[in-house]
């Protein structure tokens, strides 16, 4: 009988145990579904980004080279840190992103990236770049990237004219006075409207080289990089960001369209933007840590570049493109050893219908006479000038296109003291007492080809004959182009066979020299 009551006093003692582990069970899973119900700060501010939904991403994805699809990562394990820890700059890219403004902004696509942390900054201290504030980023834990803020003072130029015009005060919520304002006239993007802006934001046309020969087709073109959806129509969303992101970074436009052309000609490439952050691909090299390496390597570099300026001129039928600001700050490496431009503000997209139809059946020589500095400043006093005739002046620009090598030769690759000082795209006055410090990208020629490369070069800089700088500028690309070959033929003995220093069972040497990527 006691061995029953002891029994029984068991089962009571177990029955009263797991009512309390079953109670305490209930709690937690309430607990749980209360949290649930609590949305994080950022996902509460990417709704509005949202409202496209997967038709956005989808479009977003088409643009973009670098796959920003993937699902979340775990925590980024930063260099130097021991422990893996969740991004510490998070707030930092929220408050960088403005995304609160738009679509007074650049767009959205990244912005669900930005608030899962799958795309993140690496730092919180940026590099100043060309009017910009350049932060390192990464995506996810594999690819670097850099996110690019606008500094200055036109995106607060732009938001106090909106507020003021939608009669809402200073300091007002620009994203709810848009539809208040001018912006918020249902109206396809004019020259008139364009113009406004800029005197808004503070930018003189002159300074704007985007709008050096506008045309209907290329203010359609514009319109069309801003489609996300592909559906031949632009939203009022859609239209404000266009507006937005001429007036303040006409780089992502042109980024855009050349993107849509499929003209791979030597940018970077755009990954997307963020509310008013611009994200590029990262581990660039710039060209000026390039001038210590060897000549046949700074040769090869140099060829690239004359190749970039044919590629602009000829690379594809219906675009010309035209770049003002050619200097070696203005030039990088990307991983895949690619010379690229990093500031397209100072690039021009020319329709080639306006060009004179002589050229297209070659009938008439672009060359007609010798066109130095003198001439090619001549020319953007008048395509520059309010109220010039468009279409005769833009016919011309074929006639000074080929200035581009002169000033690559001048600027960038000549290392000869008198063209230390030449600089084509400014007037000489404000040159004159500056010269060039930097080395030349061509210093320190063989002593064997020193007299062949500098008369190339003179002639590319200051032609002597019509035609004479296009002949120069393909001469001299076709021999820098040969170092790189001799360089490689230098790693061989006679017979064809590797040098000493290499044992039989190693891989096969590499031949492509990588720029730029760090080893290890």
């Amino acid at each position: 009988m006691r061995g029953n009551g002891k029994m029984q006093l068991l089962r009571i003692h177990y029955q009263k145990l797991f009512l309390c582990v079953s109670f305490v069970m209930l709690v937690l899973v309430f607990v749980k579904v209360w949290e649930a119900g609590d949305e994080p700060r950022g996902m509460r501010q990417t709704l509005q980004g949202s409202v496209k939904g997967q038709d956005k991403r989808e479009a977003g994805a088409k643009e973009n080279s670098i796959n920003i699809d993937s699902p979340v990562l775990p925590p980024i394990r930063h260099g130097g840190h021991e422990s893996s820890k969740t991004n510490v700059f998070a707030d930092l890219f929220q408050d960088l992103t403005r995304e609160d403004t738009c679509p007074i902004c650049f767009g959205y696509d990244l912005c669900e990236d930005v608030a899962a942390g799958f795309l993140t900054l690496a730092t919180d201290s940026p590099q100043v770049v060309g009017g910009a504030s350049m932060y390192s980023a990464h995506l996810g834990d594999m690819q670097k990237l850099s996110v690019k803020i606008p500094t200055g003072s036109s995106f607060s130029r732009l938001d106090e004219s909106i507020c003021v015009n939608a009669s809402l005060g200073s300091g007002c919520s620009v994203s709810s006075a848009t539809r208040h304002s001018y912006l918020g006239k249902a109206q396809p993007l004019s020259l008139q409207i364009l113009h406004h802006l800029l005197k808004i934001v503070g930018t003189p046309r002159n300074q704007y080289p985007l709008l050096m020969c506008p045309s209907k087709k290329l203010l359609g073109i514009m319109e069309q990089s801003f489609d996300d959806n592909d559906d031949r129509f632009l939203s009022h969303p859609e239209r404000i960001m266009l507006y937005t992101t001429l007036a303040i970074a006409p780089d992502i436009v042109i980024l855009k369209i050349l993107t849509k052309a499929n003209l791979n000609v030597g940018f970077p490439r755009l990954v997307g933007v963020c509310g008013r952050a611009e994200v590029l691909e990262g581990e660039l090299t710039p060209l000026a840590s390039m001038l210590d390496e060897s000549f046949n390597v700074r040769a090869s570099l140099a060829a690239q570049i004359l190749t970039m300026v044919d590629d602009f001129m000829e690379d594809d039928p219906e675009w010309y493109l035209f770049y003002g600001s050619w200097s070696l700050d203005k030039m990088a490496i990307n991983k895949e050893g690619e010379v690229v431009l990093t500031d397209l503000a100072g690039m021009a997209i020319v329709d080639k219908n306006l060009f004179r139809d002589e050229y297209e059946d070659g009938t008439e020589s672009r060359t007609q006479e010798v066109c130095n500095k003198e001439c090619f400043q001549k020319f953007t006093s008048e395509v520059y000038r309010e109220g010039h005739d468009t279409d005769e002046i833009c016919s011309r620009v074929e006639d000074v296109g080929h200035l581009m090598y002169a000033a690559v030769c001048a600027m960038i690759l000549s290392d000869m003291k008198q063209h230390k000082y030449v600089d084509y795209f400014t007037s000489s006055a404000s040159q004159q007492h500056q010269p060039r410090t930097t080395k030349g990208l061509l210093h320190n020629i063989p002593a064997s080809d020193r007299a062949t490369v500098e008369e190339l070069v003179a002639e590319c800089v200051d032609e002597t004959a019509p035609g004479g700088r296009l002949q120069a500028a393909q001469e001299l690309r076709d021999f820098l182009s040969d170092f790189l070959l001799d360089e490689e033929d230098d790693d061989k003995d006679e017979d064809g066979e590797e040098l000493d220093g290499k044992d039989e069972d190693e891989d096969d040497y590499d031949d492509d020299y990588d720029y730029g990527e760090e080893e290890g």
